[in-house]
């Protein structure tokens, strides 16, 4: 069957990508919707849904991904409640403050919002705010209006929310409470679409996360943009942790609070390619309503972080502090250094590294490569405070965040690990370091679901390139690649017999 055709129609009318791997998925829909109209030819298939609207709407739905769960990634649920809403709260406005579920499939995130609001603030929170989920998938709508969920939607959920919020409906189904429900509006949206409706407009936080990793980049950047113009001035929009770095393309502000990232919209917003043009960025304890501290930076960070793979070892493209600049003499002091770590000269390079930090406080480089010699050689409490004033110059520092991460791991500080690999994922959805050590601790865990997804994903990004590019991907932390993709492997071997 020749899926191309099917393939540009998908892309033009909802955005979603049925390039690779997704193709089956695109393949087994077509069957399956032909067969129920009985029709034999693709071709007529096509020109059917070319004409009828209704079953275009249909095939959508079909293979639209509807996977969600209560108080999924509840990180971002913890923030907006406990520390965005108040400040709108404060702002002196009258009105109620919105939140929008975009992509809310069956409605299991609105309703965990509304759940987490009426723990908060009890009964007022029907008058404070005003909840809406959108989602283009009409079927996933109508099931999230009725409420009705079986056991798969409340996975490590706490009985007591169960008790509280939820009520029997029938042989293994839970239905919630009324008083919930009314707090939740529903809509068939297309996110792509000409035209939002009214209850749209003018949200003060979007949460808009695990929808966009189905689109290609031109339509993620479109949504992203549309919802950017949706959202109020100083409002909030909160993404996946996946999704973090692809969306940062000028039209919102990223911000850094609390280990977690989301976007902020300014007043007045920076129409600018920030993945190729001078950065922007705030103070990590910005919240909106507080005044804007921006600082101008010559180097788009993030960017570098996507390109270290081809040029970190390439002396000159070592990436340095924006306000400093490598002298001569220290340039090739830190080369030097390099040499004498790869010697296994470990002293001799933590002292190199010491001169040139005394000499250049700025240059970032000899901070990670002393912190990555001390973490191999267990001075943990040395390395943390190395990584800590990394990420005084550049908060933004993909090395620090995994040493960090390592750290925390070896002192048995499971949780603090795993914050800081996610805080890892944020920056680079790619590094499969980070999605390796969170599988890892999810593994000891016995989060067998979650593990298995952190190993597929870990494996997935190492199987794609040269196995020397990706062992050096995160200089200066040296790693055989090949040895993690047969651990990956073997995990996932362990995994595919363990349920859940």
């Amino acid at each position: 069957m020749n899926l191309t055709p099917f393939k540009e129609l998908m892309l033009r009318s909802c955005g979603h990508s049925f390039e690779k791997e997704r193709e089956q998925a695109l393949s087994a829909g077509l069957c399956r919707r032909m067969a129920v109209l009985d029709i034999d030819s693709p071709e007529a298939y096509y020109i059917r849904i070319l004409r009828d609207q209704e079953e275009l709407l249909r095939l959508t739905e079909l293979l639209t991904v509807n996977e969600t769960y209560f108080f999924r990634e509840p990180e971002h649920l913890n923030l907006m409640v406990d520390k965005l809403l108040p400040v709108f709260m404060n702002t002196g406005n009258q009105r109620p403050v919105r939140i929008l579920s975009a992509g809310c499939s069956t409605g299991e995130e609105p309703y965990t919002i509304a759940i987490m609001l009426r723990e908060r603030f009890g009964t007022e929170s029907e008058r404070l705010f005003t909840i809406t989920g959108v989602d283009i998938d009409s079927t996933v709508i109508v099931s999230a209006k009725q409420g009705v969920y079986g056991s798969g939607s409340f996975r490590g959920m706490d009985k007591s929310m169960l008790d509280s919020y939820f009520e029997s409906h029938g042989p293994g189904k839970l239905r919630v409470s009324s008083a919930i429900r009314k707090q939740v509006a529903f809509e068939v949206v297309n996110l792509l679409g000409s035209a939002y409706p009214q209850r749209m407009m003018m949200p003060d936080i979007i949460l808009y996360r695990n929808v966009s990793i189905y689109f290609p980049e031109q339509i993620q950047r479109e949504i992203f943009g549309k919802l950017a113009e949706l959202l109020a001035d100083g409002g909030c929009l909160l993404v996946g942790a996946s999704e973090t770095i692809h969306h940062d393309i000028g039209v919102l502000t990223l911000v850094k609070q609390e280990s977690l990232f989301f976007y902020h919209k300014t007043p007045k917003l920076v129409f600018e390619e920030r993945r190729t043009s001078n950065r922007y960025f705030l103070t990590s304890e910005r919240v909106p309503g507080v005044p804007l501290q921006t600082a101008p930076v010559s180097v788009p960070k993030l960017n570098a972080h996507r390109n270290r793979t081809q040029n970190e070892h390439n002396p000159e493209s070592i990436r340095k502090h924006p306000h400093a600049s490598i002298k001569p003499d220290v340039k090739e002091r830190f080369d030097a250094a390099i040499e004498m770590a790869h010697n296994n000269q470990h002293d001799k390079a933590l002292a190199a590294l010491d001169a040139i930090i005394e000499q250049d406080g700025t240059f970032e480089k000899a901070y990670c490569l002393k912190g990555s010699l001390l973490l191999s050689a267990s001075r943990f409490d040395e390395a943390r405070i190395v990584c800590e004033a990394i990420l005084v110059l550049d908060s933004l520092c993909l090395e620090a965040y995994l040493m960090l991460g390592m750290i925390a791991r070896q002192k048995g500080d499971y949780d603090g690990a795993f914050k800081r690999f996610r805080e890892a994922i944020y920056l680079d959805s790619s590094c499969w370091l980070a999605h390796f050590y969170s599988a890892e601790i999810l593994f000891a865990q016995q989060d067998w679901k979650r593990a298995r997804n952190s190993f597929d994903t870990a494996l997935k990004i190492l199987e794609k390139g040269s196995l020397k590019e990706q062992g050096q991907a995160f200089f200066p932390l040296s790693f055989n690649a090949e040895q993690f993709i047969v651990i990956c492997r073997h995990k996932l071997s362990l995994l595919a017999q363990k349920k859940g």
